[in-house]
């Protein structure tokens, strides 16, 4: 069975597992029953052309989604208008040529290294993040958001940003608490294979209380591969392992998680 991935970085993949192991896993889902998609999310300025070339030759399957954003990196946040300036004009660049841009993302908060709570660090990251946001909503796409160590200002920051289109809170790595407040936000919440590691308990009572209607999966790859392979580079091909994971912690079968998951990217990506 072919499963949704909501979130995988495909030319890192290409860079980790080479292009040809790239090239037949997206035969395997242009292939597929039940239109499983992948979403392939963008995080430099000037990285959607590139990636939209290494996909091209599978773009008429229709299970690709791509986004188009900006990870809160060193080199991004020296100048964040800049940035931003050149994220629009290779979007505009982008549909021009008939590339279609499913989501703004993956933009947000990450505070795990000390710089990234710096001062001046930390209000370029809020003005990055702020500044995607109001590139989403004015675009009517769905936003996917980068938080890491960072919940309360990343609640407060969409909050305040009052946006009409959804929020996906990617790879979350928070508790329940958490969990609960991002969904009274109206945010959608995807799990990684970090649910499946050791000491993930708060991470799956997060799981376990996320209604099916706003729950996606995810390997963000190639990063994250589920157990028993943490450490590994991995693809979407490994994402099974972690639905087999969530389903048990939920109380359901896994084909029945698979399409829920997959209906719920159909309707947050089209």
């Amino acid at each position: 069975m072919i499963f949704t991935d909501s979130h995988a970085h495909l030319s890192f993949v290409a860079k980790e597992l080479g292009g040809q192991a790239l090239a037949a896993l997206l035969d395997l889902y242009g292939g597929a029953q039940g239109e499983p998609l992948i979403l392939d999310p963008g995080t430099e300025p000037g990285d959607l052309a590139s990636r939209a070339a290494l996909l091209e030759p599978w773009a008429s399957a229709g299970f690709l989604r791509l986004a188009a954003g900006i990870w809160p990196s060193p080199e991004n946040l020296a100048s964040p208008e800049a940035s931003m300036a050149a994220l629009e004009s290779a979007i505009s660049r982008a549909v021009a040529g008939g590339t279609r841009i499913a989501a703004i993302g993956e933009g947000g908060l990450d505070y795990h290294y000390a710089e990234g709570v710096e001062g001046a660090r930390k209000r370029a990251q809020g003005e990055l993040f702020n500044y995607q946001l109001a590139l989403a909503s004015r675009l009517g796409l769905p936003m996917i958001v980068h938080s890491r160590e960072a919940a309360s200002d990343t609640l407060s920051i969409l909050s305040s940003s009052r946006l009409a289109s959804p929020v996906l809170i990617h790879c979350f790595g928070y508790g329940p608490q958490e969990a609960r407040a991002f969904l009274d936000l109206g945010c959608y919440i995807s799990f990684a294979g970090n649910l499946t590691y050791k000491r993930s308990d708060a991470l799956c009572e997060a799981c376990a209380i996320v209604p099916s209607g706003r729950l996606l999966l995810e390997t963000d790859s190639p990063y994250m591969n589920p157990m028993p392979r943490r450490g590994k580079p991995c693809s979407p091909a490994d994402v099974e392992r972690t639905y087999a994971f969530a389903a048990d912690l939920r109380g359901v079968e896994a084909e029945n998680l698979a399409e829920t998951v997959s209906a719920n990217a159909h309707a947050l990506f089209g």
